[in-house]
């Protein structure tokens, strides 16, 4: 009878072992709370661990996989303006996260410079280290978000999660690439908002939960995925039991407004790279497939990638396995489900990483990888959570806490020895693609990649190689890759018409979706510019018209065909293209420099000509083309003394350029300064310049100088 009596008083949440965390843990006997010393002695136990299977990262080059976009060759980050940085209309890759961006700005002022002919002068040590402390931090961060989710009684919980979370290989991806600067960059300050957030719901202090906002808003400002974080808010209170009142929904309003905001932002920016035409069940299907093999990777990190095509290139070709997916995904949630009865603990993880990597999910296909390693940074600790729940049961039972403690040593080798070689495989661009291409051997990219890296590295035969296999293997391959192979015949092995037929291959694939339009145009441009270089006037004129009617507003659509009609010797046709051209864009060094040569060589303009390379001096004050141009353009008006001065600069700045001597020769003999002319004569052939006996005799004799 009293047995009855105590068990209609107990709470409903201890029948059958289902309690509250805070009751589990001192039915355990689990350490209340840290001291100051102790607290400190885990997170460097952490971060060393870390650290430690990380430290090859450090050696690491930048990858031909987004840094050159974001770092070497980001012209934001040179020429910094807030204003256009953060502009709703400025996005970078594809992506709007301003705050990235000016973090980088401020690692390339900060961070020593490096080799300017490689990579612009970034060092990526300094960048890859900023990663890595980044890193480092997050995973203090982890240990204090659930060390305070737990109210301080979960220690070994927090630390098995935190140290999970710093040495998993599937983030390896965020942490070791350059680029995902962004990755842990949001997640700090995901990971502070979470924590400002939890210290506000114990202590009720609406300033706390400001700092909190603020550091969302930082966040979202550092990359779009951190818009799940008023979701993971409402996890919060779920799990530390918080009455879901009106006040809990009114806290949440300025959040979920941000989270709309950024959220819209982000599928603006992404919008062009949506591929439209896939079909609705393939997309749901490759939806539920990327989740579980996000799970399946959590348990076996094996076969990872730096990009994952989608299973299947052709669209009415379902495989097999993504109809079981649904499946198994569906008896995996029951499971979940059905733990209730024990803890909420394990449904709660299961929802953090659910809610958290689902706006990453391909239910709306982008790009060619349906999945990637870089989105499960902030949702795994969901999981890990879950695992650090389990280490901690078993730990604080006396009869298998040697066991946990084994397998959890055992688990650290192991991840970190997989860390360790998986950041090996960042090292450069080469072992990064060779990498994926091993995986995935028929996929385009990671062979057009190595293609791109060979041009340059200057291996034209191997780039051309690489190329080629895309282009007749992979009929999925986008436009951009004939576009390239295109740009290496052109550019640099010289073959215009191999060019020009890549270029009309790009203008004869179909694209009902308008994906490749800029593709379109760029190809146009170029066989332009193909068809100017081959001396093919006519034909580049043609093309470059269809272009203008296309895109009107492009100045070099206009510069292209000034050269154009140049070569067909309608010259003020082409001093009308080039002035055109500047008018666009008055800045346009190339048109005023073309249009001053124009107005020189042909059409005799002089005082024009000057102006045109005054302009350019002015917005290139190093230009040594302009200067030389500029001389001429001097000694053609008959202004000998400013003609010389301008050679005998560039003379000192380039002793050993003998063509400045013989365009000095010339204006010395305009002068009648023959020995200075025919000094400088001497001396342009001394240096291979071709000079005859005849011209440097008849210059001697004027200069009454034996022979």
């Amino acid at each position: 009878m009293n047995n009855t009596v105590r068990k209609q008083k107990s709470k409903p949440g201890a029948e059958k072992g289902r309690m509250p965390s805070s009751n589990l843990l001192k039915k355990q006997g689990a350490v209340e709370s840290l001291s100051l010393a102790q607290l400190l002695a885990i997170l460097g136990a952490l971060i060393a661990i870390t650290f430690v299977a990380f430290l090859p990262a450090l050696r690491n080059s930048f990858v031909l996989w987004d840094d050159p976009g974001y770092v070497y060759e980001n012209g934001l980050l040179k020429n910094f303006s807030f204003a256009k940085v953060y502009s709703f209309s400025t996005f970078v890759m594809g992506n709007y996260h301003p705050l990235t961006i000016t973090w980088l700005h401020w690692e390339s002022l900060i961070f020593p410079k490096g080799n300017p002919a490689v990579y612009s002068g970034f060092d990526p040590f300094w960048f890859h280290l900023n990663n890595l402390l980044l890193h480092l931090l997050n995973t203090a961060l982890v240990f204090l978000v659930i060390y305070e989710l737990l109210s301080r009684k979960g220690w070994k919980t927090a630390a098995v999660t935190a140290l999970l979370f710093g040495i998993h290989p599937m983030h390896v991806e965020s942490v070791t690439w350059v680029s995902e600067i962004k990755d842990v960059l949001f997640s700090f300050f995901f990971l502070l908002a979470a924590w400002m957030y939890l210290h506000y719901t114990r202590r009720r202090n609406y300033s706390i939960l400001a700092g909190s906002f603020v550091l969302f808003i930082l966040s979202c400002l550092a990359k779009g995925q951190a818009v799940t974080m008023p979701v993971a808010f409402l996890l919060f209170d779920y799990f530390r039991g918080r009455k879901f009142d009106k006040t809990v929904v009114l806290e949440k309003i300025p959040f979920f407004i941000v989270s709309l905001l950024f959220g819209l932002l982000a599928i603006k920016a992404q919008g062009t790279g949506i591929n439209k035409e896939i079909e609705v069940l393939t997309n749901i299907l490759y939806g539920w497939y990327g989740l579980l093999l996000y799970l399946w990777k959590l348990v076996l990190p094996i076969s990872l990638s730096g990009s994952y095509p989608y299973p299947s290139n052709t669209l009415k070709q379902i495989p097999f396995y993504l109809y079981i997916a649904p499946v198994v995904l569906v008896l995996l949630c029951f499971g979940v489900y059905k733990t209730l009865k024990f803890s909420k603990d394990y449904l709660f993880g299961f929802l953090f990483f659910l809610f958290t990597i689902s706006i990453t999910l391909r239910f709306i296909p982008l790009g060619d990888s349906f999945i990637a390693d870089r989105y499960t940074y902030i949702p795994y600790i969901g999981l890990f959570f879950i695992c650090g729940r389990l280490f901690s049961k078993f730990a604080d039972n006396p009869r298998w806490s040697k066991l946990a403690v084994g397998i959890l040593i055992l688990l650290t080798v192991v991840l970190g020895t997989l860390t360790w070689h998986r950041t090996q495989v960042w090292k450069n661009s080469f072992t990064f693609w060779e990498d994926v291409s091993a995986q995935y051997p028929d996929y385009w990219r990671p062979h057009f990649c190595i293609g791109c890296e060979y041009v340059t590295g200057g291996n034209y035969q191997k780039a051309l190689e690489n190329f080629n296999f895309v282009c007749d293997r992979d009929a999925s391959a986008p436009t951009y890759v004939y576009l390239s192979r295109a740009a290496l015949y052109v550019n640099n092995l010289k073959d215009y018409d191999k060019g020009i037929a890549d270029y009309q291959k790009v203008l004869t694939i179909k694209d009902e979706s308008g994906m490749f339009a800029n593709d379109r145009l760029e190809a146009r441009k170029n066989m332009g510019l193909a068809y100017n270089k081959k001396g093919d006037f006519a034909n580049a004129l043609k093309i470059l018209n269809e272009l203008i009617e296309l895109d009107p507003e492009k100045p070099v659509n206009y510069f292209l065909k000034g050269n154009a009609l140049e070569g067909l010797g309608r010259y003020p046709a082409a001093d009308s293209a080039f002035t055109h051209a500047i008018n666009l864009s008055p800045e346009y060094v190339d048109a005023h420099q073309n249009r001053g040569i124009l107005y020189t060589d042909k059409m005799g303009a002089y005082e024009k000509g000057i102006v045109d390379f005054k302009k350019v001096l002015e917005l290139q004050p190093g230009n040594t083309t302009a200067s030389v141009n500029l001389g001429v353009c001097y000694f053609k008006d008959n202004m000998v003394n400013e003609a010389i001065s301008i050679f005998s600069s560039q003379i000192t700045a380039n002793p050993t350029d003998g063509r400045l001597y013989y365009l000095r020769s010339l204006a010395y003999a305009q002068d009648k300064n023959y020995i200075q002319a025919y000094n400088d004569l001497a001396k342009a052939k001394d240096l291979k310049i071709a000079v005859s006996e005849k011209e440097l005799n008849e210059v001697r004799i004027k200069a009454k100088i034996k022979g």
